[in-house]
């Protein structure tokens, strides 16, 4: 079992430390705000970079996603004098739990032929809507974006809360185009562009068995929840990406919200940005 440390004490570093296997033993976090020295994250204590060489550890996890980043500390931790074993989390994400989450659902969803649409609300550049359509071939994907980033409304309610630091306009580097030519059957696709839950109307109607909700935000997400699991089939399932998130807390605050109000308790599904499950009750 190898000693290693943690050098990252925020989002990626959390859930790193509960993904990591039985071949590793974490001995601290390390990181370079003083704020955080001194305090535990699952038990496990958050020191300094020149601290963390007092353990003796084997290895260093970065963990953070960001490639420039990445190479600063690795730089840092060589001109500390450690000469092992270095490698990012990133490596990881040859391994997604969310994604694979998601294909076992489809799997036992086409099973138990538990019927309804699915969807996604936060699309951005396709990469999970793409896959959602790729593991239910057979089904209508309805996708819900702006496809212009934030928007104000929504971002000003982050601001007077104090949820995130997002701004108008992030995300914004995508289109509809750019998602549609993605797709594997996008014959089965409908885009919805606009503000939600206004772009929801279509399908008031509608009944679903899957739902992605990855919009970030407490507003849409807020809106989204009730929406979605009115109208979810017994058995259907609401993924909702970012919950345990520290970049982006409103997403977190909303499902614990609409939770104690509908009785849910939901399901964590160890990601890098800590999704939940939320499922209607089944009955064979």
């Amino acid at each position: 079992m190898k000693n290693v440390v943690l050098f990252g004490a925020g989002q990626v570093g959390t859930m790193v430390s509960r993904l990591l296997g039985s071949g590793f033993a974490i001995s601290c976090f390390a990181d370079n705000r003083e704020g955080k020295w001194g305090s535990f994250i699952a038990g496990i204590p958050v020191v300094s970079p020149e601290e963390s060489l007092l353990f003796a550890p084997e290895c260093y996890c970065l963990c953070v996603m960001d490639e420039e980043r990445a190479s600063q500390m690795e730089t840092q931790l060589r001109e500390l004098g450690f000469d092992g074993e270095i490698f990012q989390a990133g490596a990881l994400r040859a391994f997604d739990a969310r994604v694979a989450t998601m294909r076992l659902l489809a799997e036992q969803i086409h099973e138990k032929n538990i019927p309804g649409d699915v969807a996604e609300l936060g699309v951005f550049r396709g990469d999970f809507a793409v896959l959602i359509n790729a593991a239910f071939p057979d089904r209508t994907i309805h996708l819900f974006d702006t496809f212009e980033g934030f928007p104000s409304e929504d971002i000003q309610i982050e601001f007077d809360h104090g949820l995130s630091e997002a701004k108008a306009g992030d995300f914004s580097e995508t289109a509809r185009d750019i998602v549609e030519k993605r797709l594997q059957n996008r014959e089965k696709a409908l885009f919805y562009k606009g503000y939600f839950p206004s772009t929801f109307q279509a399908c008031m109607a509608k009944e679903f068995a899957f739902v992605s909700i990855d919009a970030d935000l407490y507003a849409p997400t807020a809106a989204a929840l009730p929406l979605f699991w009115e109208r979810l089939s017994p058995g259907g399932v609401l993924l909702v990406h970012d919950v345990n998130s520290l970049q982006y807390t409103g997403a977190g605050k909303a499902v614990k919200e609409f939770c104690l109000e509908e009785g849910i308790l939901p399901v964590p599904v160890c990601d890098l940005h800590g999704s939940v499950l939320l499922r209607k009750e089944w009955k064979a």
